[in-house]
């Protein structure tokens, strides 16, 4: 317990240390986890899928074997579930009503892959992921923001574990006992994108457009404020576990992107997004009973981002029975739901999620869904 209570005292410190950030609008990762999103992206304790990487180094861990995941496409789009009227009669025609249909709705799309090995404490991950959120505000005079990004790259992590314990990668396999794990990650990223704001009746977008070599689309692209750029990031991680035959307590502290990802532009005229350092902590209860397990997982994350507290508390649930299993979580005040069904070949996850586009708890909610499908996993443990 004197271990536990060390840890709490290292999360609080290092999240005061680096409360530097300014406000958030809406928190931008370099790539999420289908599963997580579903559990309220309440996972830096739990990281125990093809993600783990992206979330918390240290869970590398838990891992005692080979585990491939060589083809995992997924595809994220908004969701107008909530708000069908909108569409209702929806003008063909008169630019002017289109535009008051379209008016604050936040139009998202999401294409990515990451296939990943890991081999005992060792991971890599491949990953390409193109990301466009667009949105059309302010009736009286019209702005558009654009955040288009496509990142490519690769992370390498490792973990050192003291101790032993935990449900393993798999679910498979349980060892009673204390462990407490220390990763590290090291990753390359290429960017290239956009991130501004459009006044749509204003001189600047009209000369701009007017520029672009008769419209090209590349040069009108370019005179947008596309760039390109490459970068080097890091991140640490720590995880602690206390495991019986059929429980586990863990708990989990991030530091992702330390000091900040900032990249090297390569061409374009404006500067590439950086990816903001985010301290992210959190903890799990597991039970698995063989034929049916269940888990409960709370996180609080960005610490060092000012912004509402409530924007940070994450809680995530899942139960999972042979061949299918449940999750339903709440993430930054929305709630989100869905299922994976596995049949060896195939693994497919579906569901909902909630995102806060705005600065303030539950000012502008992004509804969102996704579709992903994993191929040709494989696991073997020692």
């Amino acid at each position: 317990m004197m271990q536990v209570g060390r840890f709490v005292t290292l999360t609080i410190f290092i999240s005061l240390l680096a409360w530097l950030s300014g406000e958030a609008k809406e928190i931008i990762h370099l790539m999420r986890s289908p599963y997580a999103l579903l559990m309220g992206d309440a996972f830096t304790a739990r990281a125990d899928d093809e993600y783990t990487l992206f979330y918390n180094p240290a869970a590398l861990g838990r891992n005692a074997g080979l585990r491939l995941s060589p083809i995992n496409p997924q595809v994220g789009v908004v969701s107008a579930l909530d708000d069908m009227n909108r569409f209702k009669k929806f003008p063909s025609s008169d630019a002017s009503k289109i535009g008051e249909r379209l008016m604050g709705f936040p139009v998202y799309f999401n294409a990515a892959a990451s296939p990943g090995i890991k081999f005992g404490p060792v991971g890599m991950v491949m990953f390409a992921s193109s990301s466009t959120s667009v949105v059309l505000r302010n009736n009286v005079h019209p702005m558009m923001d654009i955040d288009y990004r496509l990142d490519r790259g690769f992370i390498i992590g490792f973990s050192h574990s003291i101790g032993s314990g935990g449900i393993s990668t798999s679910g498979k396999k349980t060892s009673p006992g204390k462990r407490l794990s220390i990763g590290i990650a090291l990753k390359s990223i290429n960017r290239q994108g956009l991130d501004s704001s459009y006044d749509l009746f204003g001189t600047e977008l009209s000369n701009t457009i007017l520029l672009a070599d008769g419209g090209d689309f590349t040069a009108l692209r370019n005179a947008l404020g596309y760039s390109k750029g490459k970068a080097w990031g890091g991140d640490f991680g720590l995880e602690w576990i206390y495991s019986t035959q059929y429980s586990e307590l863990s708990w989990g502290l991030s530091v992702l992107d330390i000091a900040d990802t900032r990249f090297r532009k390569i061409s374009g005229t404006q500067d590439i997004p950086r990816q903001d350092m985010y301290i992210n902590t959190g903890i799990t209860w597991r039970q698995d009973f063989m034929l049916l397990d269940y888990s409960i997982s709370m996180d609080l994350h960005p610490l060092n981002v000012a912004m509402p507290w409530q924007r940070k508390f994450h809680l995530g649930f899942d139960i999972g029975i042979p061949l299918i299993r449940l999750m339903a979580g709440m993430s930054e005040g929305y709630i989100s739901y869905g299922a994976t069904v596995s049949l060896w070949p195939f693994k497919l996850t579906a569901g909902f999620y909630g995102v806060e586009l705005g600065r303030d708890y539950k000012q502008e909610k992004g509804s969102r869904a996704f579709i992903y499908l994993s191929l040709l996993d494989f696991a073997f443990e020692t």
